[in-house]
């Protein structure tokens, strides 16, 4: 495998609707394509961060910058014989995850189409379609929260996220239960709690939960081991599954049941591909999480949710039904039926791409050579 250029892309694109998390709100998402030239193939990665540190430390314009003058630099004009060589060429460069997975994944995506085999054969994953569940931002409209929950459950969706915060968990669980009784309903709090709700947290039992997500700081473990002794919704790791070492303790310690892996926050499909192998080995169920980008992001983690360890439905239903605006992978090849998004059987991603619409859509261009390293 080898590399000829990369153009890095910039993107912008609106969301159909604002979404809030316990972070804060976003009305339009930025983040990074990388549409790569190797003998004759087109190929692409994605870095689908945010543009300021959102949801992670990283952000569009670091993860530019590390693409551009470090990781591409280091692997482009070489040839490869395996993915496990590429991610070697950066061992020494700590963190930058979602730049190393955007590179990672141009060369999954090759590897696939000289194969002339998809992602998922790849990884091997196995099944035609994974089921998918939506994620459901904190609003401050009682009516309008649930009628957004009532169009998923119409479309079949069968497993309902809501977003939570001190402030705003009681309330929207309480009013979901009395609304729609009992569906399956898990809640998401990215880290907004502090050692000293962990009696409230625990009072949540009482909405009888598939699991309640990251509720406290990434990287307490000590205060989610005392939070898993005191209830009994289990408890998932996401920004605290930073990687395969951290979840390791994590489930040695106690601190969690289940684990959300997303490939970018993990730095790539091998190192996800790691922490699900270690889970599935212990029987620690998965799901695949999933941060707001394109439908190339989406075909490769479509694809890891295939794996046998992963049992609980992926986060990617609300892209599905609710479609973002300014689509350059159009969401038909994902054939969304009855809460089951169908998995691209095309050599690598899968999916065809519209070039045109994504070079419309990109506010920021730069191509990079060998020569340039």
């Amino acid at each position: 495998m080898k590399l000829e250029q990369v153009e890095l892309l910039h993107v912008r694109r609106r969301l159909a609707h604002p979404f809030r998390i316990s972070l804060g709100a976003i009305a339009a998402r930025e983040f990074v394509v990388l549409r790569g030239q190797a003998d004759g193939l087109t190929v692409y990665g994605e870095a689908n961060i945010d543009a300021r540190p959102f949801y992670a430390s990283e952000t569009v314009g670091t993860v530019w910058e590390m693409i551009s003058e470090v990781l591409l630099p280091m692997v482009l004009g070489k040839s490869f014989d395996s993915i496990e060589d590429v991610c070697r060429t950066w061992h020494s460069i700590r963190g930058h995850e979602y730049a190393k997975a955007a590179v990672e994944h141009l060369y999954w995506d090759l590897l696939g189409k000289e194969r002339g085999e998809p992602i998922q054969q790849l990884l091997g994953g196995q099944g035609e379609t994974v089921e998918v569940g939506t994620s459901h931002s904190i609003g401050s409209n009682p009516q309008e929260f649930i009628a957004d929950i009532e169009s998923a459950l119409e479309e079949g969706i069968r497993r309902i996220k809501i977003k939570v915060q001190p402030g705003w968990d009681d309330q929207p669980l309480k009013l979901i239960r009395e609304h729609f009784g009992d569906i399956t309903l898990m809640a998401d709090a990215n880290a907004a709690y502090l050692p000293e709700h962990v009696d409230h947290l625990a009072s949540l039992d009482q909405f009888d939960m598939l699991m309640l997500e990251q509720p406290l700081p990434p990287f307490d473990l000590v205060y989610h081991k005392e939070l898993a002794s005191r209830i009994k919704t289990p408890l998932c790791l996401d920004e605290g599954a930073h990687d395969l070492p951290m979840v390791e303790n994590a489930v040695t310690f106690d601190a969690c049941q289940i684990v959300n892996i997303k490939v970018g926050r993990v730095g790539g499909l091998s190192e996800a591909k790691l922490i699900h192998d270690w889970c599935h080995a212990r029987q620690i169920p998965l799901w695949c999480g999933r941060r707001t980008g394109s439908g190339i992001s989406m075909a490769s983690e479509l694809a890891l949710a295939t794996l046998p360890g992963f049992k609980f439905p992926t986060d990617h239903g609300i892209e599905l039904i609710q479609e973002t605006m300014d689509h350059f992978v159009h969401i038909d090849q994902f054939e969304l039926s009855d809460a089951f998004a169908r998995i691209p059987t095309g050599p690598g991603i899968g999916v065809e791409v519209d070039d045109t619409m994504l070079d419309e859509l990109a506010i920021r261009r730069m191509v990079i050579k060998p020569s340039s390293a």
